[in-house]
């Protein structure tokens, strides 16, 4: 099983976010830290041109840098693809008045030539809040 290590968190009140330190989303906690987790995976990539998918958060050709905004809840997480010379900017964080996580994305082409992006999510989160979802394995 995968060790899922908070290297930051985002929040509020009642909303609280873990991420890692390549801004991978791997744990959402709401009403508490003591209730359920709400995300089972949350998977972002592009695929550039007619490239494979590069996920966000593990290909072995993306650097990482990520900080907080100064004096702030926000989480900057910077991605450099190193192959494409595509820079992608991923902030982080949760409304302080609502429980909802505001994820936003600026990529940035730094190669020579033009390339196709494409942005693509793949997630799984779990809405049962009784705890009564009951995880299924298909072989």
């Amino acid at each position: 099983m995968k060790t899922y290590i908070n290297d930051a968190i985002i929040g509020n009140k009642e909303l609280k976010v873990g991420l890692t330190s390549r801004g991978e989303v791997v744990r959402i906690c709401y009403p508490n830290v003591d209730y359920r987790q709400f995300i089972e995976f949350m998977r972002m990539g592009v695929k550039v041109n007619d490239s494979g998918i590069i996920y966000l958060h593990d290909d072995p050709n993306n650097v990482y840098m990520q900080e907080y905004i100064e004096d702030t809840n926000v989480l900057r997480t910077e991605i450099k693809n190193m192959y494409f010379n595509l820079r992608m900017e991923q902030t982080d964080f949760v409304s302080m008045n609502k429980n909802v996580i505001i994820r936003k994305y600026v990529f940035s082409n730094e190669h020579e030539i033009p390339l196709d992006i494409k942005f693509l999510v793949h997630s799984k989160v779990l809405t049962d809040t009784n705890n009564f979802m009951r995880s299924k394995s298909y072989r």
